[in-house]
């Protein structure tokens, strides 16, 4: 009986530690385009990723700050598009008019809520993860 018990604590133990991992390789991926002068705003986005989905985010950003959005993946092979909307599905940005760059700086001159999406755009869908960072200028 306790064989049965420890089977799925380990499979559970081996998920959350592949897991980690993945965030761990994400977060120093997407630091490689969040420079120093940005401070996080303390969160990380993160989301696995399944075929045909759209990942949304919401936050706020307030006014007369410059932020930065970086985003990456572990898809080997695709382009990250990075796409943020205001609360009423207003288009503010999409990477995908800036041959997929991995980031955005942007200020608002008053505090908004948006909806950001992110998704992977490639010719046959391979599973992976996705993360967000987002952060302020100094």
């Amino acid at each position: 009986m306790a064989k049965k018990i420890l089977i799925p604590f380990i499979l559970i133990g081996l998920f959350s530690v592949k897991a980690t991992a993945q965030v761990e390789n994400l977060r120093n991926t997407c630091a490689l385009n969040f420079p120093p002068e940005y401070v996080s705003d303390g969160q990380e986005y993160f989301a696995s990723l399944k075929p045909d989905q759209v990942i949304e985010f919401r936050t706020t950003f307030f006014g007369e700050n410059t932020y930065r959005i970086t985003t990456c993946t572990s898809v080997k092979k695709g382009q990250v598009v990075l796409t943020v909307y205001d609360t009423d599905k207003n288009l503010l940005f999409s990477n995908r008019d800036y041959d997929y760059s991995p980031y955005w700086n942007f200020r608002f001159t008053s505090t908004v809520i948006c909806i950001i999406q992110v998704d992977v755009v490639s010719q046959q869908f391979t599973p992976g993860y996705v993360m967000l960072l987002i952060g302020f200028k100094q």
